[in-house]
């Protein structure tokens, strides 16, 4: 039997001595109390509390690899912030966002693309008023599910004109029906029309195609659009009215009209919107001076103030409004009158607005004021001569004693120097005073006597013109009067007579110049120099066009070549195009639009002479007069420039001349 001793009491601790024993020595020894048994036991407990609290303390003092933490440092975690959170917010807020981009992706394009279907329009970006041209609408399925219930519509600008479509349209020329476009599918829809419009108007088309996508309850809409500009209207329309009107006298509006290359509008209806104070006498076209029945224009009365214009032609011709006020209601009237094209579909359509503002005068004494021969405000040129008459009458039934007419000319560009005026009036200022002194008749103008007083004063020319530092490039002519027993007349009277404005149009100038040598001593013709008989010689034609005051339309070049000078090409333009027709033999540089930021503009092309035995000894024409004409955006007057006649003398090449006196060999 095992030995168990306790020493000073039970301490929890056992010795087993192995050895021989007997029974008799187990009987011997003496068996534990209960109170040491329950002694033993708490202290198997105690064994086993402390194991198991040595090991969660090495659980807890062990780092993520199971090594034992060295507790001797302190390593501090800082707290997490309101940014830090913030941070978290964001990242999964943007987590979700892209979730959710995924999942619309999936259905909207990855997926079944239910938006993706194109829809596109291809038309001019420019035409004429009344052109004919076609507008393409052009669609396709790109989705992986076919398009049901299709509809394509199209909105017109105001001023567009249906003419036909491929393929017809379901409803109303504008709407388009398919029961199902399939996936990869596509097609167009071709609009033939055309605009009348105001030039450079704007006028958009709106296209729309709704449809549902297979297995989608949703309907969807794609839009596109085109904006389409009225270049012109081709017509050329101009006027002549004078801008201040006498009661009770008759007045008239002078309009000039022609085709211009590009015309889509050959005829067309005026309406003149009536006054309370209008009577129209009639509107009558000027017969032409040729008396030609082919170059007359036709005007047709639809009704009271509507006319229908035909048979322009491509040379400018003319017709008059000719009308009289009863009375005065205002200062200043507006006469509106509009042009439109013949109706095609009930529906008329404007395509220029005329508003002409008029200052309406009363009174007995009838002064009109005439400037080369028109009453109307007309365009004019530097140099120019401007002949004034003046007509006086009294239409009152009281005769008028001491009267003092004063013609008014208001402008920095006229050379008094040069007045011509037989009654001796008194030049004052910008101003010419006639009395009794001067003419004996005003003393006592009795009624329906009618005189007339002329005198003509030019206006400076272009290089005088460039000193001034003015910037009214216009002459304001006007002439007023005073009675002395004006207490006689019971009215309040105007005293002035119609005002004529005569803008001077722009400086448009041509230079012209024929060389075999250029400005820099360059070579820039071919051949023998002076020409000679049987062989051929090339020059350099150059043009130069400045331009300074107001911006030009319709500008071009023109000039026709002789019978014997060649066209060469090796044309060059910095603005517009140099062209030749062989049949008329006529070189032409278009240049159209001319603004003032293009002060100058030049050209240049080559032409070749090949002199005959019959040109032997002579000097040859190689160019005749070339002539510039232009149409002055701000007067709308028409300028024309010319240049000298060239020959093989080369007037402009100082070096030819040297070895040339222009003669052929």
């Amino acid at each position: 039997m095992p030995n168990i001793n306790k020493n000073n009491g039970f301490n929890g601790k056992i010795k087993v001595r192995n050895g021989n024993s007997g029974l008799s020595e187990f009987v011997k020894r003496p068996l534990p109390t209960d109170d040491e048994i329950e002694e033993f036991e708490e202290a198997v407990h105690e064994e086993a509390r402390e194991g198991e609290i040595d090991e969660s303390l090495s659980e807890i003092y062990q780092d993520e690899k199971g090594d034992i933490v060295d507790v001797m440092k302190l390593n501090i975690k800082k707290k997490r912030g309101f940014f830090f959170k913030m941070l978290n917010l964001i990242f999964l807020l943007a987590i979700f966002a892209g979730l959710g981009y995924g999942f619309y992706y999936y259905i909207f394009r990855g997926g079944s693309d239910a938006t993706a279907l194109d829809l596109s329009v291809s038309a001019p970006e420019k035409v004429i008023a009344g052109e004919e041209f076609f507008c393409t609408l052009t669609y396709k399925n790109l989705s992986r599910a076919n398009a049901n219930q299709v509809r394509v519509e199209v909105t017109y600008p105001d001023n567009f004109i249906f003419l036909d479509s491929q393929p017809k349209a379901s409803e109303k020329d504008s709407v388009w029906k398919f029961d199902t476009l399939a996936t990869g599918e596509s097609g167009e829809i071709k609009i033939k029309g055309k605009i009348v419009n105001q030039k450079e108007t704007s006028n958009v088309l709106l296209a729309k195609i709704t449809y549902t996508p297979e297995n989608f309850s949703s309907e969807f809409k794609k839009e596109a659009s085109h904006t389409f500009s009225v270049e012109d209207i081709g017509l050329d329309i101009n006027f002549d009215y004078s801008s201040s009107v006498l009661v009770g006298q008759e007045s008239e509006i002078a309009v000039k009209v022609r085709l211009k290359e590009n015309n889509f509008l050959p005829q067309f209806k005026l309406t003149v919107d009536p006054l309370e104070n209008m009577e129209i006498i009639s509107v009558a076209a000027v017969e032409a001076k040729e008396n030609k029945a082919d170059q007359n224009l036709k005007i047709e009365k639809v009704r009271p103030g509507v006319y229908n214009v035909s048979e322009i032609g491509k040379e400018e011709q003319e017709f008059k409004i000719k009308y009289k006020l009863s009375k005065k209601i205002a200062d200043e009237q507006e006469i509106i009158m509009r042009f439109e094209n013949l109706a095609e579909d009930d529906k008329t359509r404007s395509f220029l607005e005329k508003k002409i503002k008029i200052e309406v005068m009363k009174s007995d004494l009838n002064l009109t004021l005439i400037i080369n021969g028109s009453k109307n405000d007309q365009a004019v040129n530097f140099g120019d001569r401007l002949n004034y008459s003046l007509v006086y009458n009294n239409k009152g039934e009281t005769s008028m004693k001491d009267v003092v007419l004063m013609a008014v000319l208001e402008s920095d560009f006229l050379n008094w120097k040069t007045l011509k005026e037989e009654n001796n009036g008194q030049e004052r200022g910008n101003s010419l005073t006639w009395t009794k002194e001067e003419i004996p008749a005003l003393a006592e103008l009795e009624p329906n006597k009618e005189r007339v007083i002329d005198f003509s004063v030019d206006i400076v020319s272009l290089e005088e013109a460039t000193a001034k530092a003015s910037r009214s490039f216009q002459i304001k002519s006007y002439v007023q009067f005073s009675i002395g027993n004006s207490e006689e007349f019971k009215e309040n009277l105007d005293n002035r007579s119609n005002t004529i404005i005569n803008k001077i149009n722009s400086d448009l100038s041509l230079k012209e110049e024929v060389r075999y040598f250029s400005a820099d001593n360059v070579p820039v013709g071919n051949g023998p120099l002076p020409p000679k008989v049987g062989e051929t010689t090339s020059f350099k034609v150059y043009w130069t066009l400045a331009n300074n005051l107001h911006e030009l339309n319709d500008a071009k070049v023109e000039v026709s070549l002789p019978e014997d000078v060649n066209w060469d090409n090796k044309n060059r333009a910095s603005v517009g195009v140099v062209s030749y027709d062989s049949d008329s033999r006529k070189v032409t540089w278009q240049i159209g639009r001319l603004p003032i930021t293009v002060y100058r503009a030049d050209a240049e092309f080559n032409i070749s002479i090949t002199p005959a035995d019959s040109d032997k000894n002579r000097i040859m024409v190689l160019l005749p007069e070339a002539r510039v004409t232009a149409v002055d955006n701000e007067t709308q007057g028409n300028i024309t420039a010319t240049a000298k006649a060239k020959t093989t003398k080369l007037e402009d090449d100082d070096i030819a001349g040297m070895s040339s006196d222009g003669r052929v060999e």
